[in-house]
């Protein structure tokens, strides 16, 4: 009859190794919990796992020297201490502490590389028989290689988990970094008064304008704009009513313009607009005319009324011309237009408004 018990309880422990489906914990608790039931003893332990009387020491850390189990481990057997308070081979104290009069150490190896140690109790000297030494014997092989698979597999689902929280890491490094670039690209290509396009980020955008409508239907047109009399105004009022001059100036271009069109400022008071045309030389000229309307009435500025005036010059973009061709011409316009009073619109060689 007890032999029957024996066997049904080791068929029940190779089952539950199969259930414990690499969860280490329980794999480690279900051997605890069933080894009570093949032997005498009142308690056992696998180190992280353990049941009955040990329970308050869950977590208990033994040191290797000086111990039966670091012993067990090191000599690759099982060992026997009867009495512990009479073997020198065994941490007196530890033992006491834990209620341990006798005890078995069983080495659980995956290979040759130990994995854990079986530890049975009791607080009776001389608990277990030969029987119940041979009965951890015969379980010690499929244990520690079971054990040895839980191991590996927790320390993988460890590695995993570090590895997700490194990619986690990892990801937003990278969206700070994206966002540092957008804030050095802001500081590159953008004027700071205004917040507008600085030549460099018109050139930028321009260019991108050239290659892709090398294949559209639709045009866009380029305007020089240049605040008259601004340095008379600077002189007169100071650079603090100058700067905000500028920034109402830019305020009131980007109203007279699509959200989609290219906006900056290239000089003290000059300023690049690149718009998108669909009927060509006449949305230029409306375009032109509308940034002319932005000054009809005067600049509020502190106390002061400031009546401004601009002058523009404009070119429609054809196919062959580069960026630097738009801009030359535009800038050659707009002197024309200057020098013919205020408020005034010249394409190329020819006044318009």
């Amino acid at each position: 009859m007890l032999e029957n018990h024996r066997l049904k309880v080791l068929m029940e422990v190779q089952q539950q190794m199969l259930l414990s489906n690499f969860d280490l914990k329980l794999f480690m608790q279900t051997i605890c919990d069933r080894m009570c039931l093949l032997t005498d003893a009142d308690d056992e332990m696998v180190y992280a796992a353990v049941s009955g009387t040990l329970q308050p020491h869950l977590g208990i850390r033994i040191k290797k020297n000086g111990s039966l189990s670091g012993l067990c481990v090191t000599e690759k057997e099982i060992l026997y201490s009867l009495d512990t308070q009479q073997d020198d081979r065994v941490d007196k104290k530890a033992t006491m502490r834990v209620g341990a009069r006798s005890m078995v150490c069983v080495p659980l190896f995956d290979s040759s590389t130990a994995v854990g140690v079986l530890k049975v109790i009791s607080g009776r000297s001389d608990a277990f028989s030969s029987r119940d030494i041979e009965t951890l014997q015969l379980l010690s092989l499929a244990l520690g290689s079971e054990l040895g698979k839980q191991i590996n597999y927790d320390d993988k689902i460890r590695v995993l988990n570090d590895y997700e929280q490194l990619l986690i890491q990892l990801r937003a490094e990278i969206e700070k970094r994206k966002e540092l670039e957008i804030e050095l690209i802001q500081l590159t290509e953008r004027d700071i008064l205004t917040g507008l396009l600085n030549r460099r980020g018109f050139s930028t955008r321009i260019q991108g304008w050239i290659n892709q409508d090398s294949y559209k239907e639709d045009s866009f047109g380029v305007f020089y704009l240049d605040l008259n009399k601004f340095k008379q105004c600077n002189d007169t009022y100071g650079h603090e009513v100058g700067d905000l001059v500028l920034v109402e100036f830019a305020k009131r271009i980007k109203q007279a313009v699509r959200e989609t069109d290219l906006l900056a400022r290239v000089g003290g008071d000059e300023f690049l607009v690149a718009a998108s045309l669909k009927n060509g030389f006449d949305d230029l000229v409306q375009v032109a005319k509308r940034l002319i309307g932005q000054l009809e009435s005067p600049m509020q500025i502190m106390e002061l009324q400031l009546p401004m005036t601009t002058s523009v010059g404009c070119t429609l973009w054809v196919e062959g011309m580069t960026e630097l061709d738009l801009i030359r011409v535009a800038d050659q316009s707009m002197y024309l237009a200057k020098t013919n009073g205020t408020n005034r619109v010249a394409i190329k060689d020819e006044l318009v408004v």
